[in-house]
């Protein structure tokens, strides 16, 4: 099997930016996208923390999702290429939305998506200080035995939309459940919003019924049948979800700069505050 590096070089990295976020209005006032809003000491937009991690390890091409308010997402991606020779490509729902994995089954159809290409999903609004080496070779080693998902959770926080439950033994996953637990048993993380897809899951994607959609990747059942949970992640210490205004009252004043050991500059380059 080939080393991490090369597979990670045929992996496709998707940001999902599509969502209303209606409970966010609060923070935005429907002005801007929740994923242009700025939190930190540095203020940046909040899809900048997102990404800033994949591009620290050498990530210089994503795949944006988006829906809602997109011309201003595509905007500020476009201002980033400028400043950095980061690429940027979109992929628009149309008028009916198709959710996180329909519009993955569009673009790969089209052949905007390699369906030959591994897939790192990512939320939009899930800031992760993810260590993408350990994750990758996680993934990896979950291949060797017949796992090709890979979902990071953590132990601790309040799971917003769903539940990873797995045998703690194994890391495999048993099901997914939509429940708003704060604390979280033995074999239970929160689902951080991010997986690896191996490309063999490309099939399933495109195997999605159109009359089916809008359908999210969460609940694929077929894809939780061989997937094991990376507990890579551990909420304020290396995870920040960003579901409510509360969320936003934690965040928007955190040393993003310290808490990623980077300057973002160096790899986004220089942003100016648009602040609401």
């Amino acid at each position: 099997m080939e080393d991490w590096k090369s597979y990670l070089a045929n992996t496709e990295v998707i940001v999902h930016a599509g969502g209303l976020s209606e409970r966010w209005y609060p923070v935005s006032q429907g002005k801007i996208p929740k994923v242009l809003t700025e939190i930190g000491s540095s203020p940046r937009p909040i899809i900048d923390w997102t990404i800033l991690p994949y591009v620290k390890s050498g990530i210089k091409k994503f795949f944006i999702t988006l829906w809602h308010q997109a011309d201003q997402i595509m905007q500020h991606c476009n201002e980033i290429s400028k400043n950095s020779g980061i690429e940027f490509v979109f992929l628009k729902e149309g008028e009916r939305r198709m959710g996180r994995a329909g519009v993955l089954k569009h673009y790969l159809e089209k052949g905007i998506l390699d369906a030959n290409k591994h897939k790192i999903n990512v939320g939009g609004s899930d800031i992760v200080n993810l260590d993408l080496e350990n994750f990758a070779k996680f993934h990896m080693d979950g291949l060797r035995e017949g796992f090709f998902v890979s979902l990071v959770g953590s132990s601790s926080g309040q799971s917003q939309f769903d539940k990873i439950i797995f045998d703690s033994s194994t890391n495999r996953i048993v099901r997914m459940e939509i429940d708003r637990a704060i604390n979280l048993s033995e074999g239970e993380h929160a689902n951080t919003g991010t997986a690896y897809f191996d490309s063999k899951v490309n099939e399933v994607l495109l195997r999605i019924n159109e009359s089916h959609v809008p359908v999210d990747w969460e609940n694929l059942q077929e894809l939780f049948t061989n997937a094991r949970c990376f507990r890579g992640a551990k909420l304020s210490d290396s995870w920040i979800p960003l579901k409510t205004p509360y969320d936003y009252k934690k965040a928007k004043d955190l040393d993003f700069e310290k808490w990623f050991a980077v300057n973002p500059e160096e790899h986004l380059g220089e942003y100016k505050s648009n602040s609401l």
